[in-house]
């Protein structure tokens, strides 16, 4: 493995702020500073970075089931917070891909890789969404059909507003949006006066929670997601 690409992996900093460091000279080698960010490492070298050593952080990559009245944040003053479902949770800290409300439950992907997880916020605002809505009342043909109305009135002042509903039974709707518009849906169903029982995030993207139980969640590698 190459110095730079080691020595961002095992401190927090960018591969370019790697190599600017490696040129001067913080980085040593089996007791031989190393100004060429190219240098090859050897399984057994000893690397050290401002005087102190270094090695890999193994990070930790999760895909969550979201209970409802659980937060996705450490604190919270009414709320429990979803690192209370996670083992050894004291060790890490974690960040959040995508963030559910308290009502909501279903798919949370979060990890203690500051940098991943940035990456991972930009690509799934990007990613198609598949949501469960669980109505408290039965919905009738001419309500579903205001609410297409509705949604095709809203798209006009946003361009990738695309929804799509289908009716699985009498209190239950299935919501595939092209990007997250969850609030927009949302606003539409309160001005119906359409209230929800439950509303559960399925898929995101090509993630799915599959038969992972609530409350559950699965540590999974960076190449797995």
């Amino acid at each position: 493995m190459r110095l730079s690409k080691y020595l961002s992996l095992s401190v927090a900093m960018s591969r370019n702020q790697a190599k600017f460091f490696i040129r001067k000279g913080r980085v040593s080698v089996d007791g031989k500073v190393i100004a060429d960010p190219n240098f090859e490492l050897a399984e057994t070298s000893h690397t050290i970075f401002d005087g102190k050593p270094i090695s890999i952080v193994a990070y930790q990559y999760v895909l969550l089931h979201k209970p409802a009245s659980y937060v996705c944040k450490a604190k919270d003053k009414e709320y429990t917070s979803v690192f209370e479902l996670l083992e050894n949770r004291s060790e890490n800290r974690y960040y959040f891909a995508n963030v559910l409300g308290p009502e909501l439950t279903g798919l949370v992907v979060l990890s203690d890789d500051v940098r991943w997880t940035n990456r991972m916020q930009r690509k799934l605002l990007k990613k198609p969404c598949n949501y469960q809505a669980t109505l408290k009342d039965i919905i009738s043909e001419d309500q579903l059909r205001q609410i297409n109305e509705a949604l095709l009135e809203t798209s006009e002042n946003q361009i990738d507003l695309i929804v799509d509903i289908q009716k699985q039974d009498g209190k239950t709707l299935l919501l595939s949006m092209k990007r997250n518009h969850i609030q927009d849906i949302l606003d539409i169903f309160s001005s119906m006066g359409l209230g929800i029982e439950k509303l559960h995030l399925q898929q995101l993207g090509r993630l799915s929670l599959g038969d992972l139980k609530e409350g559950g969640y699965l540590e999974l590698t960076e190449n797995e997601f």
